[in-house]
């Protein structure tokens, strides 16, 4: 038995214009692209792309600006106390975290 490669051929037929296409990447007749999977691609890069324009353009949350506000605040005692607010909230984050890492290193 000899194992010979044969070059293939494969046809594709675009589906703007109806043409049969041999081993090509863009349509000869009209210049579509003729590969499903990159204009599956193309048009989730062109969802990706708006999603972030939009989140671009939404600003601040509500609770973003009020974080900016009591840092801010003109009376120092206020000041004082979103910052220990503030310093716990993040040491329970962290602590939370490390438990939680440690839950998922003992189960694995």
């Amino acid at each position: 038995m000899t194992t010979e490669k044969k070059s293939e051929q494969v046809h594709i037929r675009c589906s703007q214009c109806g043409t049969f296409n041999a081993n090509k990447i863009h349509c000869d007749n009209c210049g579509a692209l003729l590969s499903v999977v990159k204009q599956r691609e193309l048009v989730r890069q062109e969802q990706f792309k708006e999603v972030r324009k939009r989140e671009a353009e939404k600003g601040p949350s509500k609770i973003e600006l009020q974080i900016k506000k009591m840092q801010n605040h003109r009376f120092w005692l206020v000041r004082v106390l979103f910052e220990v607010v503030y310093v716990g909230w993040v040491i329970a984050m962290a602590v939370g975290g490390f438990i939680a890492w440690v839950i998922a290193v003992i189960v694995a």
